[in-house]
Parts: structure tokens; sequence; C-alpha cells
């Protein structure tokens, strides 16, 4: 089982709390709200970890660049290469089905 399919699983069994708090931790290392891509409404609405939470839910509506690749999140958990864009495309569980 690949690392990222492992965290997902540690999040799905967390409480909504734990969970937020888990995901607070991991934008630590997320590039997101310096990517092209990313906007004012993006950041308003506090979107970020796309990764793991999947598409932006109203606020990105056009792709401008991506930095999936570079992020170390991404990296960490390996991921970010084959699928990317996860602000506009979903998550790596969603875009890997």
């Amino acid at each position: 089982m690949n690392k990222f399919v492992e965290l997902m699983e540690e999040l799905s069994k967390l409480e909504n709390e734990e969970r937020s708090e888990k995901i607070k931790q991991l934008e630590t290392d997320c590039v997101c709200p310096t990517c092209p891509t990313y906007n004012d409404c993006a950041k308003d609405k506090g979107e970020n970890v796309f990764c793991i939470i999947g598409k932006s839910k109203e606020c990105i509506t056009m792709e401008l660049g991506c930095l999936c690749p570079t992020c170390p999140l991404a990296q960490k958990y390996g991921i970010g290469i084959t699928h990317n864009f996860y602000c506009s495309r979903g998550n790596e569980m969603e875009q890997s089905k």
C-alpha cells in the first residue's frame, strides 16, 4: 500500500475535529496558496490541500498552472506527477479511479 492511501485511511478513521487538526498540520507543506491557479476566493474560503480534500467547491474554475509536482506534501506521499490540478480535477483518490 502506498503512503498516500495509508494517509487517507488514517484520516478516514479520525473524528471530524481530529481530522481537521491533522489536515491543518499537513497544510504546512502545502504549496496551493502559491500556485498560479489559486485565487482570492479560495484564499478567503481557506481552501487548500486539494490533493486530500478534493477540488475547489466554487472558487477555482480555470487552470492557470500547477505546482503539484513540486509540492513537498505531494512528494512526501508520492503523488502529483501522474495526477495533478487537484483543485479543479479532484483529489488523488478520485483521479486514480
